[in-house]
């Protein structure tokens, strides 16, 4: 069952045609949605990822560019012109605002760094200070991104998409606004206190969700989520880090009906899976119906995909979709041993266009027996 407020349309690729940086976009999106449905239209996975034309220009996250926004959209498409896409990769603009920025959108304080963003723990032993949840469009962030998507959305008409910024899963905001060791310990001493937080979270998510659609939708453009995925129905990334830190009887009673309610936002849902520690409860993610998708990364300090080859055949055994963020030098591997149909490579640490270029001209001609 869908949240029926959050299954409005989007603009097509049909309606978006070709982009100016991205000519054959409706083709690009078309293998986006044969990924979504476990198909494959020539045998390969899907392969995104970009690489650096230009590697003494870096490129960053323009955190810090937030508050100038004509300086900002200034850097931001000249990124846009300075990344070469893989093979299925969608040019775009991203507003980014940092991790689990929904809270700074409700008026709660907002730290920056150089290319990060966090919002600092305050919610004490017994609960009694947690925040009403709700959006204050009057608030210098929300004003902040209201700037930058306008302007992100008018400059993408007829270029690329809009990314969305990462709003963040409800247990993770409660796990920043808590703090990490204190929500592990509410966990097992008073899990009512989260279950119902999170519940209360998801008002404010719709409502920003819908802002961030309706905006870019009313700009023209077209609208992709961070992990940067097309798709002609609208989707949502649930996300729950807290699940690394919790066994398996405290995921299904505090993360189980968070990780679902999130599902259960729009049509189609990705599930953001981060790190060793919480796959142990891959089993229990795959018992949720409205998981369509997951989407696997390997985590601070083991880059590599490649040990969890059986982690992503039971994946798509249970008949679900799979992107992997991987290191560009294993993604020959593993197309050799999972099926391409319903897979996508995030192909990263390309040294150059060339080497991008080379790796995914292999894997799509079928050099990779």
């Amino acid at each position: 069952m869908t949240d029926a407020d959050d299954a409005r349309p989007l603009r097509s690729s049909r309606e978006l045609g070709a982009l100016e940086f991205c000519p054959d976009f409706p083709a690009r999106a078309a293998r986006h949605e044969a990924w979504w449905r476990r198909e494959t239209p020539d045998g390969r996975p899907l392969l995104l990822g970009f690489a650096n034309r230009d590697p003494g220009r870096p490129i960053t996250r323009r955190l810090e560019l937030r508050d100038d926004p004509d300086a900002w959209l200034d850097a931001k498409l000249r990124d846009a012109a300075q990344l070469a896409p893989a093979a299925d990769a969608l040019p775009h603009l991203r507003v980014d605002l940092g991790a689990c920025a929904l809270p700074g959108l409700m008026g709660l304080p907002r730290e920056f760094g150089s290319d990060t963003a966090w919002t600092p723990s305050f919610i004490n032993d017994d609960w009694s200070n947690l925040p009403d949840f709700r959006l204050n469009r009057a608030c210098a962030l929300w004003r902040t991104l209201d700037a930058l998507l306008n302007r992100a959305a008018a400059a993408a008409r007829g270029r690329c998409l809009v990314a969305t910024p990462n709003l963040g899963g409800a247990s993770d905001i409660l796990l920043h606004l808590r703090g990490a060791t204190e929500i592990c310990l509410d966990v097992m001493d008073q899990p009512e206190k989260i279950i119902a937080a999170c519940a209360a979270l998801i008002p404010a998510y719709r409502e920003a969700s819908r802002f961030l659609h309706e905006t870019v939708y009313r700009r023209h453009a077209g609208l992709i989520h961070w992990h940067l995925i097309w798709s002609e129905t609208p989707y949502v990334i649930a996300e729950c880090d807290l699940s690394y830190s919790v066994g398996p009887e405290d995921w299904e009673k505090v993360c189980r009906p968070d990780v679902a309610r999130q599902a259960r936002l729009a049509p189609r849902c990705i599930f953001h899976l981060d790190g060793a520690g919480s796959t142990r409860h891959i089993e229990a993610l795959l018992r949720i119906p409205e998981i369509h998708a997951i989407q696997f990364t390997p985590g601070a300090g083991a880059p590599s995909a490649l040990p969890w080859l059986d982690l992503f055949r039971r994946i798509q055994q249970a008949g679900r979709s799979l992107l992997i963020f991987a290191p560009i030098d294993e993604a020959e591997e593993l197309t050799r041993a999972l099926d391409p149909a319903g897979l996508a490579l995030q192909l990263e640490g390309a040294r150059d266009p060339d080497h991008l270029r080379t790796v995914c001209e292999k894997i799509s001609a079928g050099k990779t027996p």
